[in-house]
């Protein structure tokens, strides 16, 4: 059973870096992916809203509630495991791992194998430059430091508590058409008609690849549980721009609002109750 606890007005949970400060009722701090799934089950049934929270290091908002209850990802951390594939070698970890935490780990220890070659991690890093206290699942919601071309594959649950591995190349758009499977869900919409440079949101285009939608996109569709991260010998500088409640009008400012539209309208089929990360994105 997940616990589920009242939020007092100083709480840490009510801030990150950014000048904003919110509110909430409660903040569920689940042990585990499966405390995780019963309480987004939970709030779902009761149409409660949730923001999902880590380390609280970004500095746009993106963690600050407008009411509802929180989801603290603070105890889903760890390197849990290590492969490579053709393009590289990767290291799988949860969402609130920290970048220093994520470093040390590879640089003296060796993770669990989990394919079938031993990759050797002497040297390597966590592959973009960031504050050493942000969490990998906070990179990836933000695509801070442009780490999407980094991201080989995520695990994602959506507001019904259901989820899905995706792997890049795994699932891809016909045109604009994007359709696929997850849990009991069968999932099939049209794409925004706008093409999107790989600054902030979600990247958009024709045949895109769907793990595309959910970097970037500041948690508004589901929340990212498990990721695989490929590891450089150096660590790549490419500042990016976030949006989150501070800056949640930068895809109209460029993209006009039927881009926008179009993003709330995916919502809406994504997180039909529409609680996932209310006020970031857009």
């Amino acid at each position: 059973m997940f616990f589920r606890d009242r939020i007092r007005d100083d709480s840490k949970y009510l801030h990150d870096m950014s000048s904003l400060k919110g509110h909430a009722k409660n903040v569920i701090l689940p042990n585990d992916e499966t405390e995780l799934r019963e309480g987004i089950r939970y709030s779902s049934k009761g149409n409660t809203k949730v923001t999902i929270s880590g380390n609280r290091t970004g500095s746009s908002g993106g963690a600050v509630p407008n009411g509802g209850d929180i989801m603290s990802m603070e105890y889903l951390r760890g390197v849990i495991g290590v492969g490579k594939d053709e393009k590289g070698v990767f290291v799988r970890v949860l969402p609130c791992t920290t970048i220093s935490m994520f470093n040390d780990r590879i640089r003296n220890s060796q993770p669990e194998v989990v394919t079938e070659e031993i990759p050797a991690l002497g040297g390597m890093v966590f592959p973009v430059k960031v504050d050493r206290n942000s969490t990998v699942g906070g990179c990836i919601s933000a695509n801070r430091s442009g780490i999407r071309r980094f991201v080989r594959r995520i695990k994602v649950v959506f507001s019904d508590s259901t989820f899905m591995y995706i792997q890049r190349g795994d699932y891809k758009a016909s045109d604009r058409r994007m359709a696929f499977a997850a849990g009991r869900n069968y999932f099939s919409f049209e794409l925004p008609s706008y093409d999107s440079a790989d600054d902030f949101g979600p990247r958009i285009s024709s045949d895109m690849d769907l793990i595309d939608l959910f970097i970037g996109s500041e948690g508004v569709f589901g929340i990212i549980t498990e990721a695989d991260i490929y590891v450089s010998d150096h660590e790549d500088e490419c500042p990016t721009e976030e949006s989150g409640k501070l800056y949640n009008d930068s895809i109209r400012m460029k993209y006009g609002q039927q881009a926008v539209d179009d993003l709330v309208r995916i919502k809406g089929i994504l997180d039909p109750n529409y609680i996932l990360n209310i006020g970031n994105l857009f």
